[in-house]
């Protein structure tokens, strides 16, 4: 085993790793225990310690994957996690597991292939063939690493038509395997045939890379006009069945919106930073952190005319002068319609396409809550008005503790605004269903713990509606 995954939890940088080493012990053992074929594809140095950072990618047998799913999902809960994110197919199964161990959080993304194909309609190796090759490592049945880097090379190519320069290793593996040992090459990516084998070792030889991305295309539509030619029915069905997938998951995101509030100096950028880490982990780095909106709609005073907009920290809040009745409405109006157009071109494609969590630092609330930021010059119940018309966000983190500290905290409003602000706070938390009031009042730790719980209980429901 290499040593630097010897000693879990010994410095920050393993602090997943223990929580996630019991996990994936658990979940190995379970595979062998109950005899379930499966192998790991890619990524299985530091197994079953840690995942190293990586989605852990596990080929199923077809007629295993609901016993691999049972056995994932008894897991999880053995270990106090939690599934806070599915997306499946009928050859695809993706979990985002979640959980807290002794204090540490940690995460981990776990996919289950039942079978190996290009848009769930183009298979890209023999199974059999590829059952006969496995290796074990740490009792773990592995995917040679020749073959499994190859798959990724094939797979990148076919989704990207490219394929990631920070990835070497994939296109290495593929050459070696095409141009040193081109029978096994055949063997395992039967489904390619000998033309497939042809174009494949074209897009290798090092052209141009015009003539690369030429090379590519014509790899896969060849590869796509072969399965068609081979099984034009079940090519076309697995093809809609595809596409209908994605359209379900447009209709029904798996993803998450979160917005988090709080009056300046309530800790939101901390808190945020504090819940990345365990987020990033679990959902394989799907998480998007946005400021206050969408921004879909270029800020008003661009439309004004100037060039050089701030984008940075606001230090003065209250600094600037209100508009007029009539400036008032078209800033509401215009922000209102940055949300609405927004979620549907930016946050929705987000969360629809994967369980990506978007977490809004303030959110259209803050136009009711503290209308004097945006220069808004009515009172609070209007500019409610308007935020009630933009999308409503999964779960709303309502951050509030003592407004003395909070001043002391971060000087940029009085006290009296202060006071105000978490009252108004308090009580939109206590108005709306989705909302979660959240003290920071004590450490950031014990904050942290908080939110993430809220989110996992959240997200324990919508979760176990997709499995």
């Amino acid at each position: 085993m290499n040593r630097q995954y010897a000693a879990l939890g010994t410095d920050e940088s393993n602090k997943f790793q223990v929580g996630e080493g019991k996990f994936l012990q658990d979940l190995f053992s379970g595979l062998n225990k109950t005899g379930i074929h499966y192998a790991v594809m890619r990524n299985h140095e530091p197994l079953p310690y840690s995942t190293g950072g990586s989605d852990l990618d596990i080929f199923v047998n077809p007629v295993d994957v609901k016993a691999a799913k049972n056995l994932l999902i008894d897991v999880v809960q053995r270990v106090n996690g939690e599934i806070i994110g599915v997306v499946q197919t009928w050859n695809f199964f993706e979990a985002y597991v979640l959980g807290c161990l002794d204090g540490q959080w940690w995460g981990v993304c776990v996919e289950f292939y039942s079978s190996i194909a290009f848009k769930s309609a183009v298979p890209l190796v023999n199974q059999e063939a590829l059952s006969r090759h496995l290796e074990l490592h740490n009792n773990i049945a592995i995917v040679p690493h020749e073959i499994g880097n190859t798959i990724g090379y094939i797979k990148e190519i076919l989704v990207h038509n490219d394929f990631r320069k920070d990835k070497p290793q994939y296109q290495e593996s593929a050459a070696f395997l095409v141009n040193q040992r081109p029978n096994l090459f055949d063997e395992i990516f039967f489904p390619l045939g000998a033309c497939g084998r042809n174009l494949l070792s074209g897009v290798l030889d090092g052209k141009p890379p015009f003539e690369t991305a030429s090379r590519i295309m014509k790899f896969r539509y060849s590869m796509l006009a072969l399965a068609f030619i081979r099984n034009p029915f079940l090519f076309t069905y697995r093809r809609f069945g595809h596409e209908f997938f994605r359209l379900s998951r447009f209709v029904r995101p798996s993803g998450t919106v979160i917005a988090i509030l709080g009056v300046d100096g309530a800790g939101k950028s901390t808190v945020i930073n504090a819940i990345l880490s365990a987020l990033n982990a679990a959902t394989h780095n799907a998480v998007v952190v946005q400021h206050l909106r969408p921004t879909l709609l270029p800020p008003l005073a661009r439309l004004k005319g100037k060039q050089h907009v701030h984008t940075g920290p606001v230090l003065e809040p209250h600094g600037s002068k209100p508009s007029g009745k009539l400036g008032s409405l078209f800033r509401l109006a215009y922000l209102t319609l940055d949300y609405l157009i927004g979620y549907w071109l930016w946050t929705r494609p987000k969360i629809a396409k994967q369980p990506t969590v978007v977490i809004f630092d303030r959110y259209a609330y803050d136009m009711a809550l503290d209308p004097r930021r945006f220069r808004i010059g009515l009172s609070s119940r209007v500019a409610g008005w308007f935020a009630a018309l933009a999308p409503k966000p999964d779960l709303i983190i309502c951050l509030h503790g003592n407004p003395e500290v909070i001043v002391a905290r971060k000087q940029e409003l009085p006290l009296e605004e202060t006071r105000r602000q978490v009252d108004a706070l308090r009580d939109f938390a206590s108005r709306e269903p989705r909302a979660v009031l959240i003290s920071t009042d004590s450490s950031i730790e014990e904050t942290r713990d908080r939110i993430l719980q809220s989110l996992c209980e959240f997200l324990r429901a919508k979760a176990r509606k997709n499995l």
